[in-house]
């Protein structure tokens, strides 16, 4: 199941143990910040990467991708975290625990290597958490909306 993620649309993303990773896919996942380093229940940033926790356990949840030049206005939503993280080699993609590296969505580390911000909005995670997990056949319940952009230096 594969979408066009330029146009906006969310692609789906195969979760496991409630998480799936940002990396760049030629460095993997393994030295990443894992679930237990997200302080605030939902996000786990270092260096060149980390995790985003969901609600469900196992399953598709929906994730678009936005890279920014600006901070973006913020919005309401279920549940939202930001946090800083620096990029040095310029490549952060949104890596499944099963699928790896989702080539479908953009860059997070759109400008090259630097320092980030990210900003993730989440819905569904209270129903996700509820139903534990999904088969991959059932309607998607959880989607998350992955906001990025430069931190000028000073």
């Amino acid at each position: 199941m594969n979408h066009d993620a330029a146009d906006g649309r969310p692609v789906p993303v195969w979760v496991h143990c409630a998480h799936f990773y940002l990396a760049d896919p030629d460095l993997g996942t393994d030295r990443l910040p894992g679930p237990d380093s997200a302080s605030d229940g939902i996000l786990a940033l270092g260096t060149d990467g980390g995790c985003v926790l969901t609600g469900l356990h196992t399953g598709y949840v929906h994730v678009t991708v936005r890279p920014h030049t600006v901070a973006p206005a913020p919005a309401g939503t279920e549940a939202c975290a930001e946090a800083g993280f620096l990029s040095t080699t310029g490549r952060l993609n949104v890596h499944s625990w099963e699928d790896g590296s989702i080539d479908e969505l953009p860059n997070l580390a759109a400008a090259g290597p630097g320092r980030y911000r990210l900003r993730v909005r989440a819905q569904g995670r209270a129903l996700g958490r509820r139903l534990d997990s999904r088969a991959p056949e059932a309607p998607v319940v959880e989607s998350y909306l992955l906001e990025t952009w430069t931190v000028p230096d000073r």
